[in-house]
């Protein structure tokens, strides 16, 4: 089991919600979304950030899941980046260089993608 965070970095709100929505009606992912309370920096201030959180098994979630994402951030008009952190390693995706992280996305996402 690998838990991945999403976080959404000059997102609005509504930007948030969606993408939680969209993972969670995602088949390939039901029951598998949830929403936490990022910690706050150090040089932070304000209230928690929240994060969606996905626990990934077996069976190609990682692909259900960087296909989700992509998709999602094509849909919208919207110049937020998304960071997807999974056992150490992060990423982020932006709308203008989707294509070109796509690979490096699915390696993270796969179990033992240390490889």
């Amino acid at each position: 089991m690998m838990d991945v965070r999403i976080r959404l970095v000059d997102g609005s709100e509504e930007d948030f919600g969606s993408l939680r929505k969209w993972l969670g009606e995602d088949h390939g992912l039901r029951g598998a979304v949830r929403v936490e309370s990022a910690p706050v920096g150090d040089t932070e201030l304000g209230s928690l950030p929240e994060v969606v959180s996905v626990s990934l098994g077996a069976g190609g979630a990682g692909t259900v899941l960087a296909s989700a994402l992509i998709t999602w951030l094509q849909s919208r008009r919207t110049t937020a980046k998304v960071t997807v952190e999974a056992d150490g390693r992060s990423v982020v995706l932006e709308i203008e260089t989707l294509e070109d992280v796509r690979p490096l996305l699915e390696q993270i996402l796969r179990p033992g993608g240390n490889d």
